[in-house]
């Protein structure tokens, strides 16, 4: 007996903030989460059509200030262990995008730095990026445009970029992620 193919379902509308719940949209932690992930789903898609992954335009566009960095500089700067951003950095070199250099004073460590071709494929990258984030100041008047990003660096400063700023707090989430696990 076959069966036969099921339509696949069709993906929900929208939701428009009239319909979102009070509370969730009236939440900074929402609706950070809620920008973060349509700028994270831009950002896949601009990378995919210069075929770089979400990684490998972070550390492009953090290596583009020109300023040599380490591996352990560029994990930290990515948030991800110093053996993930190894990975990415690999990539990078291999592929012509990113050359390493020896640190001047310390021969166990070696510089990362975007070549012209890795440059080139971030200045790509960014001109869509511009567009993407030229949508999100569409509409708001001059002076919240500036407040918008200076409100979210404060907003990173006061959470220390993900470590909470205090060690007591930064103990406790690390025991109770163990925990959980251990569940």
């Amino acid at each position: 007996m076959s069966e036969e193919p099921t339509t696949p379902p069709r993906p929900a509308p929208p939701v428009g903030p009239e319909r979102l719940p009070t509370a969730a949209f009236s939440r900074i932690e929402y609706v950070s989460q809620r920008l973060a992930r349509a700028l994270q789903r831009a950002t896949e898609l601009i990378a995919a059509r210069q075929s770089i992954s979400v990684s490998e335009y972070r550390m492009l566009l953090i290596l583009s200030d020109q300023v040599p960095r380490s591996n352990a500089d560029l994990a930290r700067l990515m948030f991800v262990s110093s053996q993930a951003a190894h990975l990415v950095l690999s990539d990078l070199v291999s592929r012509g995008l990113v050359e390493r250099t020896p640190h001047p004073d310390n021969r166990r460590i070696r510089l990362a730095r975007p070549t012209d071709a890795g440059m080139a494929k971030l200045n790509a990258c960014l001109a869509e990026m511009i567009a993407v984030e030229d949508r999100i100041y569409a509409g708001m008047p001059p002076a919240e445009r500036g407040l918008l990003l200076s409100s979210l660096h404060h907003a990173a400063e006061v959470l220390a970029g993900g470590y909470f700023g205090d060690e007591a707090t930064e103990r406790e989430a690390v025991r109770l992620r163990a925990e959980r696990k251990e569940r």
